[in-house]
């Protein structure tokens, strides 16, 4: 018998779309509170927690038939700090079109819009993805007529396909970390089981920060849950650049290598939680592995520009349990031209103008953080550039414990070297910071590069010895409470012009000098600082017109000065220009200069008058030696009243922060006698 083909072919191309639309219609026509309900039970009995809608399955008839619901959340574990673990906006459920016509209801893929999750670890290190049965017990139960077997272990159908869309994870390790925010544009993750390697694609990052475009394989579905991933093998983009990530997360151990490449370092900032400065081009080999008794990160090649730097860094906790970190650099070469800050945002439109900064800013000592964690770091740098002068030799070290902070730098800079530190004690009920620095022979101009500010006296060379100790939870607090020394030397340069233009016109003239600057030939001085007030006692200023001494203050918490001049000119057409000087200022304070004649009478006594000039003279002809820094300890007995008009700080500047005034009590009044 001859079977008529093309006739049954005719006969199925009509009875396929007409069963489709009777499956869509049989669909649409059923009630899904009943397979909502099992679906709800059935994912309780796999993982112990509670799934919920706000809005209950409706049927979407479309090209692609599915199953929606709107508002579902998944508990959390008991202990997670918030109710929910993920919050859906939107759950599409797609049906399988061949079950569908058998008249069953089987799901082919998923998708969530607007997801909200949370992984989470509690103290004990317990995750929140963790999830068990209930403990319904496992023995027979006769409602289910099997008395004489055991209950299966219930398990969820698994889903090849979950896409997600607009979504947010964050994942929080506990207290005193930061949580980590990834915002999901759109991903979709594919495996044939629950133990079948998982294939990931999409495209992901940090909020505010370079996204990664990534596709390949990360582990297993069930390895994630159970922490352990397995083997990862990811490439693709991030930023403008490129990224491989290949290792593996298992029983063993960790052992990941990262390799990357782009047109800016700055990209890894948000992630690692540092300042990066933008520079580039770069390229980076990183491993990250884990050890006996620790997590080590190797940056085996870091090339920034032509900036090359490699070091390690190893986490751990010691035996009480606390962690530990210690951090290892070396920098071969540094080019600091070669790198930015990130710009500023612009102010808001109609915004007041930010407030002048100020030059000590109220840095908090982290106190609270010492003791929690032990920190380590040791940077070596041998060759920075780009700052003016080159720096070499140069080394950083940091550490932090329980029981002191310690940060300490030195540096070949120019001809001259330089170097810093500061000890801080948290003990005790403010604790108590010290701080001591020294400079030999440096350039005044390329020191204020490194520290970030600029007092314009760019091409003198200086000797500074700085030893301060103070107390107080902040910066600000430890410099007005401080005490100690400064002493400052400073050979031939140009004062800049702006600095001096707010001073008396006969002032200037005495001066000299071009509208490039005023040259100096020297200047000392030396701060004897007591409760965070800095008193100069003696200062020598020469220029090749005149020779300056004076003193003054300045308030080491509001940044405010005053000072004194009083100047001898070296020639006898200048002198009547050589008139005393008041100053005073402060930071973002204009500079007020005012002339006073009548104080030089009272800067010297009867008789023979010193020569200044004469003084630094025949200073100077000591090989080797600031002439002013010499002359300055001889000039209370070159000008004796100099001391007893030195400029102080009024009360009300003397009082400490923290500590306001106490008022005065009213003095009781006898009774009153009637008479």
């Amino acid at each position: 018998m001859r079977i008529p083909w093309r006739r049954l072919a005719w006969v199925l191309v009509a009875a396929i779309p007409l069963a489709v639309i009777g499956g869509l219609i049989w669909g649409a026509t059923r009630d899904l509170s009943r397979y909502q309900a099992r679906l709800t039970e059935q994912i309780r009995k796999v993982t112990g927690r509670e799934l919920a809608a706000k809005v209950p399955l409706t049927v979407k008839i479309g090209r692609y038939p599915a199953m929606v619901a709107e508002g579902v959340t998944l508990s959390n574990a008991p202990w997670g700090s918030r109710p929910d673990l993920a919050r859906v906006r939107k759950l599409t459920l797609f049906l399988d079109p061949i079950a569908l016509l058998l008249g069953e209801i089987k799901i082919g893929r998923i998708l969530l819009e607007g997801a909200d999750i949370l992984v989470e670890r509690n103290e004990v290190g317990d995750a929140n993805l963790e999830m068990l049965p209930p403990p319904d017990g496992s023995g027979p139960h006769p409602a289910e007529s099997r008395s004489l077997r055991l209950r299966t272990t219930p398990a969820f159908p698994w889903i090849g396909v979950i896409e997600v869309q607009d979504s947010v994870l964050t994942i929080a390790e506990g207290a005193g970390r930061p949580p980590v925010v990834l915002e999901i544009a759109n991903g979709t993750l594919r495996s044939s089981a629950p133990n079948q390697p998982l294939q990931i694609e999409g495209r992901f990052g940090a909020p505010q920060a370079s996204q990664f475009n990534l596709t390949g394989t990360a582990g297993t579905f069930d390895g994630w849950i159970r922490g352990l991933p397995g083997n990862i093998d990811l490439q693709g983009g991030f930023g403008d650049g490129k990224i491989a990530i290949k290792g593996g997360v298992g029983v063993k151990g960790t052992n990941i290598q990262i390799t990357s490449e782009g047109p800016d370092v700055a990209a890894f900032g948000p992630y690692i939680r540092l300042p990066v400065p933008h520079g580039g081009p770069y390229s980076l080999s990183a491993k990250a592995a884990t050890q006996r008794n620790g997590f080590k990160v190797e940056v085996t090649t870091l090339k920034v520009g032509t900036s090359e730097l490699v070091g390690e860094a190893l986490f751990r906790a010691d035996r009480k349990g606390v962690p530990t970190v210690a951090v290892n650099a070396d920098v071969n070469r540094l080019d600091v031209s070669e790198l930015r800050s990130p710009a500023a945002p612009a102010p808001a439109g109609g915004s007041p103008s930010p407030a002048q900064p100020r030059l000590v800013p109220i840095l908090p000592f982290s106190a609270s953080w010492l003791g929690r964690s032990a920190v380590s770091v040791n940077v070596r740098l041998g060759e920075v550039v780009g700052l003016g002068a080159k720096m070499q030799n140069g080394s950083v070290t940091l550490t932090s414990n329980e029981q002191r902070f310690a940060f300490r730098a030195a540096a070949t800079v120019g001809g001259g070297s330089a170097g810093f530190d500061l000890v801080y004690d948290p003990t005790g009920r403010i604790g108590q910071a010290t701080l001591t620095a020294s400079a030999n022979r440096v350039s005044l101009g390329e020191l204020a590069s490194i520290l970030g500010f600029d007092i314009g006296l760019r091409d003198a060379v200086g000797d500074i010895d700085l030893r301060l100790r103070g107390g107080g939870r902040t910066s600000r607090d430890a410099l007005n409470s401080a005490s100690g020394s400064i002493d400052i030397a400073i050979t031939k340069g140009m004062w800049p012009r702006d600095q001096i233009a707010s001073w008396p016109a006969e002032t200037q003239r005495l001066l000299g000098g071009t509208d490039g600057g005023v040259p100096f030939n020297c200047i000392a001085g030396r701060f004897d600082v007591s409760g965070g007030i800095a008193s100069l006692r003696r200062l020598v200023v020469d220029t090749p017109r005149t020779t300056m001494v004076g003193g003054g203050y300045a308030h080491l918490r509001t940044e405010g000065w005053e000072f004194i001049l009083a100047p001898e000119a070296r020639d006898i057409q200048n002198a009547a220009l050589a008139s005393p000087l008041r100053l005073k200022g402060g930071s973002g304070r204009p500079t007020s200069a005012a002339l006073e004649p009548n104080l030089a009478k009272l800067l010297v006594g009867a008789g023979v008058v010193p020569s200044l000039a004469a003084q630094i003279n025949q200073a100077a002809r000591q090989t080797g030696v600031n002439p002013c820094a010499a002359v300055a300890p001889r000039v209370e007995g070159l000008r004796p009243g100099l001391r007893a008009q030195m400029p102080v700080p009024s009360a009300d500047l003397r009082q400490r922060p923290g500590r306001p005034a106490q008022p005065t009590q009213p003095q009781p009044q006898p009774p009153r006698r009637t008479p």
